[in-house]
């Protein structure tokens, strides 16, 4: 099989597998797969996961990559605070949450890192339409539930100072009922004594 075959078949996918391979062709020789490497056709991405890398050159590639390489996955924390204008900073990882095993992977296209939370908290993402890929990411809401979860620094409205929030982003977008809503169904005393000290700071 020569490579221009093997990409009219999976051009149309952004991220692929060996599973995703084998499928198509069972007898497959996966020796292929370290020639095209080495002449810079496929880019490896963790294990069994590859990629052309034409397909990947947006933000929406990167988050649509993320949910692929780690299911169920949805991207939140710090790289939803960043797509959501909540923070100035660039965010040079691109960080999930799974009710799998926490992971880390880098490379060629970034650093992905997942963080793991019970299932019945795997809720509140939607799944947005980029302009070349569709991904999971958390609601604002869940966002700011997520970053409380997973940081338990924050728990003065002092702390948030060094986050540098955009409050008026923040006020902005959020739908308070709906948080309130998440809170009790995840029924933590403490994340609602968190929330109530960022609500604070962003005189909520």
């Amino acid at each position: 099989m020569n490579f221009m075959q093997f990409r009219k078949v999976l051009h149309n996918q952004k991220v692929f597998s060996t599973r995703d391979i084998s499928k198509e062709w069972p007898d497959f020789n996966y020796v292929n797969l370290v020639n095209w490497q080495e002449k810079g056709y496929l880019l490896k991405l963790r294990n069994t996961w590859y990629a052309f890398p034409e397909m990947l050159k947006t933000e929406a590639d990167l988050y649509f990559v993320a949910n692929q390489l780690h299911k169920p996955s949805y991207v939140s924390l710090e790289t939803a605070l960043r797509f959501y204008n909540w923070i100035p900073e660039s965010v040079f990882t691109i960080t999930s949450i799974t009710t799998a095993k926490p992971a880390e992977w880098q490379t060629p296209v970034g650093f992905f890192s997942y963080r793991s939370i019970k299932p019945q908290l795997f809720f509140g993402y939607q799944t947005v339409k980029g302009k070349s890929a569709d991904f999971n990411i958390a609601e604002p809401e869940k966002t700011l539930l997520d970053l409380l979860y997973f940081h338990p620094g924050y728990s003065h409205p002092d702390d948030f100072e060094g986050l540098r929030l955009n409050v008026e982003e923040i006020t902005g977008q959020l739908n308070l009922d709906r948080l309130n809503g998440y809170l009790e169904i995840i029924d933590s005393p403490t994340l609602k004594t968190r929330w109530a000290s960022l609500k604070k700071y962003l005189n909520l």
